[in-house]
């Protein structure tokens, strides 16, 4: 008797385990899928689910985030597109944080390991970063450097844009962009704002959102960045304020208002707390994912 009831008793667990399994895989299967879709997209016709400051997110401790999820589950949840704060360390060794490193900070290199890991485990995957390169080039050099990152950056050299397929084909799959201009940098480290113009980013409501051209000139730039996301009367991220801001009606109205006043594609969704509201959803509806 004792036998049958831990025979059944295991056999449930085994079917529950399954579950388990086939659910988280049908989780990632979408994101996967996503990318597979878009491999024969242009990458200048291609729109990415961005985040603005990535690495400032709640999961590494980071005291008044950006983000929910580390830039790993970023990625993994089908993020694209990062923005990432860099510094130089005291030895030498470049760090990510956002305005202050006593509200928490990562070192860069550790954040571009989670990258390329899944790089690694996601063969489709392409991935854009914007640094606000506050620190020097040198040690945000080496952190992509000493990990062999900068065998996978592509470097647009101008005229037509690569598909996403030959991206992958060529392993090429890290679109690297710096906000200051400084020298001397290497040439995967590319100029955003030569090649990207953006709407401003200081918002509080959304009736404040609008379309003006705030950084890169106006729309004869190849790639559109529209930031939108609300702060606090402070100037601070809310997480309170994403169901505003992500809902699908005010991203998509959003979004149409703002590439048909500057004729444009849009390329970058930036956006806080990415995972509250509509905002993934949006930008597979503009990539047509079904």
């Amino acid at each position: 008797m004792n036998c049958k009831l831990n025979f059944k008793l295991l056999l449930l667990l085994s079917v529950i385990a399954l579950a388990a399994c086939k659910k988280k895989t049908s989780d990632t299967t979408p994101v996967v899928s996503s990318d597979i879709q878009l491999l024969p997209k242009q990458y200048n016709k291609v729109c990415f689910l961005t985040t603005h400051n990535s690495m400032n997110n709640d999961e590494k401790g980071f005291s008044i985030p950006n983000q929910t999820h580390s830039v790993l589950h970023q990625l993994q949840n089908g993020v694209r597109g990062l923005m990432l704060d860099t510094y130089d360390g005291a030895n030498g060794v470049a760090l990510t944080y956002h305005a202050s490193s006593a509200l928490g900070s990562s070192k860069l290199v550790d954040v571009m390991q989670e990258i390329k890991d899944y790089l690694n485990e996601n063969t489709n995957a392409i991935i854009s970063i914007i640094y606000q390169n506050e620190g020097g080039n040198a040690q945000l050099e080496k952190a992509i450097d000493s990990i062999g990152l900068d065998k996978m950056t592509f470097i647009y050299h101008g005229g037509t844009w690569p598909t996403l397929q030959t991206m992958v084909d060529s392993n090429q799959r890290l679109v690297l962009f710096v906000e200051q201009n400084k020298l001397p940098r290497a040439a995967y480290l590319m100029y955003a704002w030569a090649n990207i113009f953006d709407t401003g980013y200081t918002w509080h409501t959304v009736g404040e959102f609008n379309c003006d051209v705030n950084r890169g000139g106006s729309g004869n730039r190849e790639l559109y960045l529209i930031n939108h996301w609300l702060s606090n009367g402070l100037g601070l991220p809310d997480k309170a304020l994403a169901p505003q801001a992500n809902t699908r009606a005010v991203i998509s109205h959003r979004v149409q208002e703002c590439t048909a006043a500057n004729n444009h594609f849009l390329n970058y969704l930036g956006v806080d707390f990415y995972e509250i509201g509509d905002a993934k959803a949006v930008v597979d509806s503009i990539n047509g994912i079904k």
